[in-house]
């Protein structure tokens, strides 16, 4: 059926598996006829012959006698097929599984306590055992688990109501639990008909609906209209409608006051949310802005503009100054100072003392006009 039904990596883990238990069986066996001789030598001769014929027939035994043997056969098929699991499984399957049942399987609201604890019971017999490492019965969980597993995510409804009748379902077998929760199961769906009535009472007021309004449906929402599926009392959207209305508590005495005030409360949040936004939007404004001129202030430092200078060329006029300076400059060069002591400014020619009188008599009269 390996052979048959297995393809690629499964087919070839499987046959290598096999050969490896054919040779490991056929060293054993050998070694077994071996000792035997061993310990025949000086014995019976039939009993050294037949030990000499088992050291024979082990060495010479095929992988297909090995198989065909009842007790060796079925021992490296499982052996074989143990080892291909552990392979293609992963790594700490077992650990995975049970912390899956113990913490993460629940019930599923449309199955009853008897089937999940049929599917959980099978799980445990049936799949556990056949995992890695020790592929037994040993691994599996025990009875107080599965217990545990049971009241894991049942109502807490339930749980109270085994509290108040004394009943402590982890010193019960699972069958015993099992029983208890079916006789709750069943007392509340016995109480659900007074749900399954009002909807039958309820049916009368669709039909009239539907009648007046000529159109198909078992059910009549006034928000929706006629549908099969609820009505105006099971409307999801108009209750949530109501119940905003209401403010979430419908607090209003007879005089229309509303006695609800998670209304300024919340608007008080509201406040004080928005306050600490338009702070936080100021302060980071003014970081910006402070950056901006730290940033400014850094690139005026960086770069400074490169003063121009002006530069006043000399004119044409200067120009002749200078020159009448150098050629004084160079007549005064061979003038000699000891000269003019010895120089009599009293002595001169007839026409400077004449200039002298003449220089003389302009002053007086021009002292004389000045008086006048």
């Amino acid at each position: 059926m390996m052979q048959q039904f297995c393809r690629g990596t499964a087919l070839s883990t499987y046959n290598s598996n096999v050969n490896q238990l054919h040779h490991n069986g056929k060293a054993a066996d050998a070694l077994v006829a071996q000792t035997a001789v061993d310990n025949c030598v000086g014995g019976d001769p039939n009993t050294v012959a037949n030990s000499a014929q088992a050291l024979t027939n082990a060495g010479n035994k095929t992988k297909e006698a090995c198989l065909s043997d009842a007790g060796d056969g079925e021992c490296m098929v499982t052996s074989a097929l143990n080892q291909m699991m552990t392979g293609f499984l992963p790594n700490k399957v077992l650990q995975r599984v049970k912390r899956h049942l113990r913490r993460e399987a629940r019930k599923p609201f449309d199955m009853n306590t008897k089937s999940c604890c049929m599917n959980i019971t099978r799980i445990n017999s049936e799949e556990i055992p056949k995992l890695p490492p020790k592929f037994d019965e040993t691994q599996s969980l025990a009875e107080d688990e599965i217990v545990d597993i049971l009241l894991h995510r049942t109502p807490k409804s339930w749980q109270k109501e085994m509290d108040r009748q004394g009943f402590d379902p982890l010193g019960h077998t699972p069958v015993e639990v099992v029983a208890f929760m079916k006789r709750i199961e069943a007392s509340v769906e016995f109480d659900s008909d007074k749900k399954t009535t009002k909807v039958a009472a309820s049916d009368k007021g669709k039909k009239k609906a539907n009648d007046l309004n000529g159109s198909k449906g078992s059910h009549h929402c006034m928000l929706c209209g006629n549908n099969n599926t609820r009505d105006t009392s099971e409307c999801k959207t108009l209750q949530a409608q109501a119940k905003k209305s209401k403010g979430n508590n419908g607090g209003s005495d007879k005089n229309g006051k509303s006695h609800d005030k998670s209304w300024k409360n919340k608007a008080k949040d509201d406040a004080d949310d928005l306050k600490k936004e338009l702070a936080a939007l100021v302060k980071k404004a003014t970081q910006l802005i402070k950056q901006q001129e730290l940033n400014a202030v850094e690139l005026t430092r960086k770069v400074k503009p490169v003063k121009k200078h002006k530069v006043n060329w000399p004119s044409a006029e200067d120009l002749k100054e200078e020159q009448v300076l150098d050629s004084f400059d160079a007549q005064l060069k061979d003038f000699n100072c000891g000269d003019l002591e010895q120089l009599d400014l009293k002595e001169g020619s007839d026409d400077e003392k004449e200039d002298g009188e003449m220089d003389a008599s302009v002053s007086d009269e021009l002292s004389d006009e000045v008086s006048v």
